[in-house]
């Protein structure tokens, strides 16, 4: 938190009029931790909330701009997820598109915790991970169900602003072979995806419960960007670590998010697109890689890889884009001799 800093009068007003309030009996916090938007923790009368607005320019050093409807549309994707998964979806308390402002239930940091921090910490989960599989495979699965998606959740401007213009695109100069992963985002689109599905985004507690939060990458998209790219945040942090728990919790995520996909209890359409395996595996593949060597060469890089470590994830990315494995299991229980 940054004590001090306040937000401007409009921003205030906006937030005293989505919980039907008077200004003056608000209290404005600055969060940290974001740069795609402003984040504010907001206090009144005993109940305290997080209220974010979408920048037009994001917080990082190359120039990365992209459009505040996104702030709407993280609004409809929790929304929408809601009634498939409760309240591990965070809760929209109001929201003002015209604006891109977004008031959100407030999770306090006593009880819920940054799943980023804490496996940077070594606290990991192996059950958290299957957990996440789980819930992850049942949006995709019921997203898949519903065409009508398609249409409401257009959203690839967005999502190229947001995803794959400062991701890869950007990276194509110095690896064109990142073209082809580009092509199948492009070109296969199949569910509802939340488009930034990472450790960062997700709080948890010590009871194992999850709130999954930030979507504002939500389009109809590519199944096996969601996997692929949580799973490249796990092994991003494995380099780092050199903690192994963290490759047993990517495995067992994605037999979770497998099982869940394709259990003949859930899936009655023998036609749903999540049943081809193979082409789910390379999506995931080549999403994966693909996160990996943006997030050491791309427009927002993590902040905890050595020199020594960025050039072994950019080898194993390149690798992974040139020769995509026919199975991620295969991919996972072969990583480390990558």
């Amino acid at each position: 938190m940054t004590p001090g800093v306040q937000p401007e009068a409009e921003f205030r007003s906006a937030v005293a009029r989505l919980l039907e309030v008077s200004a003056s009996a608000l209290t404005f916090t600055s969060l940290s931790g974001g740069v795609s938007s402003d984040i504010w923790r907001v206090d009144t009368a005993g109940a305290s909330y997080c209220a974010k607005c979408a920048l037009p320019r994001l917080k990082v050093t190359a120039l990365w701009e992209a459009p505040t409807a996104r702030n709407a549309e993280e609004v409809r994707w929790l929304r929408t997820v809601r009634p498939w998964i409760g309240e591990q979806a965070a809760e929209v308390i109001a929201a003002d598109e015209q604006r891109g402002i977004a008031v959100l239930a407030w999770y306090d940091p006593q009880r819920w915790r940054n799943w980023k921090v804490e496996l940077l910490s070594g606290r990991v989960s192996i059950e958290l991970a299957g957990r996440l599989g789980r819930l992850l495979g049942t949006i995709a699965r019921l997203g898949a169900e519903r065409q009508d998606l398609a249409c409401s959740f257009d959203n690839q401007t967005l999502f190229e602003a947001l995803r794959i213009d400062p991701f890869f695109r950007h990276l194509l100069t110095r690896y064109p072979v990142v073209a082809t992963l580009i092509a199948e985002l492009e070109e296969q689109q199949n569910t509802l995806i939340h488009g930034d599905f990472s450790p960062k985004n997700i709080l948890v507690d010590d009871k194992g419960d999850i709130r999954i939060l930030d979507a504002e990458c939500a389009t109809w998209g590519c199944a096996g960007f969601d996997p692929g790219y949580l799973l490249a945040h796990l092994l991003l942090k494995l380099e780092h670590t050199g903690n192994r728990a963290l490759l047993s919790a990517a495995k067992h995520f994605w037999q979770c998010y497998l099982m869940e996909t394709r259990r003949p209890d859930r899936v009655r359409n023998q036609a749903h697109p999540l049943l081809k395996e193979q082409d789910l595996a390379r999506q995931v593949s080549l999403t994966l890689a693909g996160v990996l060597l943006a997030r050491v060469d791309g427009k927002s890089t993590v902040d905890y890889l050595t020199d020594t470590q960025q050039r072994s994830v950019r080898a194993r990315a390149l690798t992974l884009l040139s020769q995509p494995p026919l199975a991620v299991t295969s991919l996972l229980n072969d990583w480390l001799a990558l």
